[in-house]
């Protein structure tokens, strides 16, 4: 009798246990939206703290300023590449492999300066390793086209 006792209150402990929780798919995907909206919240608080840290971080003045200097280095270096280019189409079959290869990578690595200041533009990012690996660039560009003048002149 004791055995029988305690074996049904075990079934019916066992049951509510069950189905206590036992939730409809209707309850649980209303859980999962309410969890995801307050994730979405988070995510948008972070996002804009993160943005206001950039805004902090970069001198509104100081951004302007760089960015003019460096849009207006990068037209001065095209022209000088594309001075290049037409020297080249002047000599015809004459011209130098290699040079041509140079000019080529001038060319790609101006364009993706060009890119690197827009997308800085766009999204945030470490100013100041952002502008102290832009200028490192520009200076490499700078002295690559030097050369080539140089080279040319020999």
């Amino acid at each position: 009798m004791k055995k029988t006792i305690l074996i049904l209150s075990i079934i019916t402990l066992m049951a509510g246990i069950i189905f206590t929780g036992y939730r409809s798919s209707a309850q649980k995907q209303k859980s999962a939206q309410a969890s995801l909206m307050y994730i979405k919240q988070d995510l948008n608080e972070g996002q804009k703290e993160a943005n206001s840290v950039v805004l902090k971080s970069v001198n509104p003045e100081e951004w302007i300023t760089f960015k003019s200097e460096s849009e207006q280095k990068i037209r001065e270096y095209e022209i000088r590449i594309n001075g290049f280019k037409v020297e080249i189409e002047n000599q015809g079959e004459k011209s130098d492999t290699r040079y041509r290869k140079k000019i080529a990578n001038l060319e790609q690595q101006n364009k993706y300066l060009r890119a690197r200041l827009v997308n800085y533009e766009k999204g945030p990012g470490n100013w100041e390793s952002f502008k102290y690996g832009f200028n490192n660039e520009m200076d490499a560009i700078e002295n690559a086209l030097k050369d080539l003048t140089a080279n040319n002149k020999n």
